[in-house]
């Protein structure tokens, strides 16, 4: 799911959201960011987030 709609539907639902971003070790990539990871505690809701890349038959995380 794209970051903007998680974070949205988080929100909507009365979550605190917090976000980290991960990246490969070689720069930054283009593309949108992603969420990779999430995990709830009793108070927030942590989002992992990559930018992906669109590649010959489909999109991968660049963030893994």
């Amino acid at each position: 799911m794209e970051l903007n709609q998680a974070v949205d539907l988080c929100r909507s639902a009365g979550m605190n959201v917090n976000i980290a971003y991960t990246t490969p070790p070689r720069g930054e990539p283009g593309g949108h960011y992603r969420v990779v990871r999430c995990k709830m505690t009793a108070e927030k809701v942590f989002l992992i987030a990559a930018r992906e890349i669109a590649m010959k038959g489909g999109v991968v995380s660049s963030g893994l």
